[in-house]
């Protein structure tokens, strides 16, 4: 009994695998101090299932295969407006003091990994640091995170997953949604999509002529 409560508390998310007509995502199990990367490989697509994918990870939407114990909370990169950009630019300062803590260690942290100041405009900043500072605010909140690297280049990708391994050491976990297997060998279990549509069918999907079904 002792031991299925302690099982109950580590697992954060269950999948017992999601499938359409279109294509299989294979079962897994997310837990605490875990990383876990699903690769959805390159192409329109992407954007659609990593939306459908944060929907049911952040308890935002039910699929009957889905067990969310604790729901994990999404990464937005951080965006403003073009005459927000131009006349009111929001700096490092303003962005953290509105989405964290700025008495955190977590921020003095950040500092340590990034050369960018408080005083540093957020519009000069790379995706990468962006995609930090957009983790720092969320890790903030809460210890369970989905995250996706666009944007990033290799050197940038590999500063943020380590930030993110370091982080989930502290009872938190993670889940990247990548188009790119990158991270293959940097995480705790790496779960690829399976394509059950033909090869014409993909290409139909691609040019969108064939929509692609969903997940709920």
């Amino acid at each position: 009994m002792v031991l299925i409560v302690k099982r109950m508390h580590e697992v954060l998310l269950e999948s017992k695998g999601i499938r359409t007509d279109q294509y299989f995502i294979p079962p897994f199990e997310l837990r605490k101090g875990e990383l876990v990367v699903i690769y959805l490989q390159g192409g329109p697509h992407y954007d659609t299932m990593k939306e459908q994918l944060v929907a049911i990870f952040a308890g935002e939407v039910h699929h009957e295969n889905v067990k969310i114990f604790m729901p994990l909370a999404f990464a937005e990169c951080f965006e403003e407006s073009r005459l927000k950009r131009m006349f009111n630019p929001t700096t490092v300062f303003k962005y953290l003091k509105r989405n964290a803590d700025l008495k955190s260690t977590m921020i003095s942290k950040i500092f340590e990994i990034d050369t960018f100041i408080r005083k540093d405009k957020m519009k000069n900043l790379d995706y990468s640091q962006k995609k930090r500072l957009s983790l720092c605010s969320v890790f903030l909140r809460t210890r369970n995170v989905v995250f996706d690297l666009r944007g990033e280049g290799p050197v940038g990708a590999k500063e943020t997953i380590k930030f993110v391994n370091d982080e989930i050491k502290n009872d938190g976990a993670a889940i990247l949604i990548d188009w790119s297997d990158y991270v293959k060998n940097n995480c705790s279990k790496f779960i690829a999509i399976e394509w059950l549509a033909d090869f014409e069918e993909l290409k139909r999907i691609g040019n969108g002529s064939v929509k692609l079904s969903e997940m709920y």
